[in-house]
């Protein structure tokens, strides 16, 4: 069964592609793969789906999506959020109806693009860094009483 479509105020179709109804489990993954959370996802198409996600649950911008227990993830981009309903975009698709090939192409290269870059951000600035030891100043060290190295004191 198809779901039922969105349409713009004039009654046309927003949709480029049809959008099959489902019932799938699917992990939303973003933060350079550091943070995850579960979804449910309602409806899917080629171009994108309609995901059920806790309210409460931050959704980035892109980020991307594992549908299932056994697919690779894509990368999606979120185009609406209303309470526990968001809609995504794929980025990893080019859109069939556009006439001009290139300039989708571009479209979705610099989608791509940016969630590489954002992807990149969150690791280098939000992510998990590995701790190098540095050597404490003796100034500071001399302080500490159990790095007295001195019996007497």
């Amino acid at each position: 069964m198809a779901a039922l479509p969105e349409l713009e105020p004039d009654g046309s179709e927003r949709r480029v592609a049809q959008r099959m109804r489902t019932l799938k489990r699917a992990k939303v993954i973003f933060n350079g793969g550091f943070s995850t959370f579960d979804c449910i996802v309602r409806n899917l198409s080629a171009t994108g789906a309609l995901l059920t996600i806790d309210e409460a649950a931050h959704l980035p911008k892109a980020f991307e999506i594992r549908v299932g227990e056994d697919q690779q993830a894509r990368p999606a981009r979120l185009v609406y959020r209303r309470a526990m309903f968001a809609g995504i975009r794929f980025l990893d698709i080019a859109d069939e109806q556009d006439d001009d090939k290139g300039a989708s192409f571009a479209v979705q290269s610099a989608e791509l693009d940016e969630l590489k870059s954002i992807q990149h951000d969150a690791t280098a600035t939000h992510g998990i860094r590995r701790i190098a030891p540095e050597i404490l100043p003796p100034a500071l060290t001399s302080r500490f009483a159990w790095s007295r190295t001195d019996p007497a004191s």
